[in-house]
């Protein structure tokens, strides 16, 4: 239990918060759609302020993830880039193992996915994606897996939520 203790403030040293691989992962698609990301352009894509886009970039610069050049575009760094990579990575791993795997409904799968995507290190979202490849596999064995998976959710009552109280 002393590594419980412990491990808990591994998730305030994560050098990239949910907000920031958000920005992270928008400049990057702005860029494969139209080629330039601008503060307006980030802003828009998010629903967010200009202001708020502005805060959070000088953050990103700081951290070495965007640079901006003097036509005032938004560009990844190679770290950025690394970082927005391996979001979209376990973002789509993490949606699989959650709506193929256990079935769960696919929107809810990109909601929960979204809150753990910037947490995962790469080596367990690998694993995950190892674990939902095998799964989802011709295997016998894996069908057998799942099957057995499917009659154990039958077997464990469903969770009331706090709204029906």
């Amino acid at each position: 239990m002393a590594g419980h203790n412990q491990s808990w403030k591994e998730f305030n040293e994560n050098p990239v918060s949910h907000s920031m691989a958000h920005y992270l992962v928008t400049i990057r698609d702005l860029h494969a759609k139209q080629g330039y990301a601008r503060v307006s352009d980030v802003a828009d894509s998010l629903e967010v302020t200009k202001g708020t886009v502005s805060v959070q970039m000088r953050h990103l610069k700081e951290k070495g993830y965007v640079l901006e050049d003097d036509n005032r575009h938004l560009k990844l760094t190679e770290a950025g880039e690394n970082v927005a990579r391996q979001v979209i990575y376990n973002r789509g791993t993490i949606i699989q193992f959650l709506s193929k795997v256990l079935e769960i409904d696919p929107k809810q799968a990109e909601i929960d996915a979204c809150k753990i995507e910037h947490l995962l290190s790469p080596e367990t979202g690998h694993q995950i994606l190892s674990l939902v490849q095998l799964i989802l596999s011709d295997d016998p064995a894996a069908k057998s897996l799942l099957k057995k998976l499917k009659i154990a959710r039958r077997a464990v009552p469903e969770l009331v939520s706090q709204k029906e109280k």
